[in-house]
């Protein structure tokens, strides 16, 4: 194309042409990007079913004074703990926490529903080596008494308590830096894996003194009352308390 005229009127015209080239390219390429086919189903939500179990039950945890619910080794065993729980609920591998199945397997068994609060006591935690490499025992009880399953004429609820021995130790793969976590904003569930660089080993504690952890658990635990019967039949069901301490939600980078 050949222009005539003064410089500065060249000038002009030529900007003038490269504008609306930069404006035309611009409308081709937008109509050349793929948009989003709204027939398309959205992508499945990764905590859908734990999201809706958290309305069925929930999972409060009493410790002794100075242990720290949110340590890592805390946090690990509680995410085990809380994962088979779930589990044995409903049978819904999508109710296991995040990195659960690197750290264990479950046992494939149908489903034994029940609704309410667990309460978890934290018993004892011991920190000792195990094949020469340091680690955390946490032994917990499992306290089922505010919780029932459903029957065709009501709620039955039928066990008490079950204790939970682990044996935490971090593994090679540990992360070099921690998630940054937002303690002030929580979830029922971690959307992150909590298990991330840890190997988690249930072991049997066979000390036979009344103090030890597993004792106390099935014999007297805090405010355990042996008169009450291991079935019973209840009005309603139990109340699914507000989860404690729930879980601290990841900061995202743009944060």
């Amino acid at each position: 194309m050949f222009i005539s005229g003064t410089p500065a009127a060249n000038q002009s015209t030529w900007m003038l042409i490269r504008a609306v080239g930069i404006a035309t390219l611009a409308a081709v390429m937008g109509a050349c990007t793929p948009e989003t086919d709204p027939s398309l189903p959205p992508e499945p939500d990764r905590f859908a079913a734990l999201e809706t179990d958290a309305k069925i039950m929930s999972h409060r945890w009493i410790v002794p004074e100075g242990v720290d619910l949110n340590a890592p080794e805390l946090q690990v065993a509680r995410g085990y703990i809380e994962s088979e729980n779930n589990y044995d609920r409903t049978a819904d591998p999508s109710t296991l926490y995040p990195g659960f199945n690197d750290v264990a397997h479950v046992q494939k068994s149908p489903p034994t529903p029940r609704t309410g609060t667990i309460t978890h006591h934290i018993l004892q935690t011991e920190s000792t080596t195990h094949l020469g490499r340091p680690a955390t025992e946490i032994h917990a009880c499992n306290v089922y008494m505010q919780t029932a399953k459903p029957t065709a004429t009501g709620w039955t609820r039928m066990e008490t308590s079950f204790d939970t021995s682990l044996r935490i130790q971090q593994t090679d793969s540990a992360p070099d830096a921690p998630l940054a976590l937002d303690y002030n904003h929580r979830l029922p569930y971690p959307t992150w894996n909590v298990f991330d660089g840890w190997q988690v080993e249930r072991f049997t504690d066979k000390r036979m003194d009344d103090d030890a952890p597993w004792r106390i658990c099935t014999s007297h635990m805090p405010g355990y009352n042996r008169d009450t019967p291991i079935t019973e039949q209840l009005t309603a069901a139990p109340v699914v308390e507000p989860f404690y301490p729930g879980w601290p939600t990841v900061v995202e980078d743009d944060e």
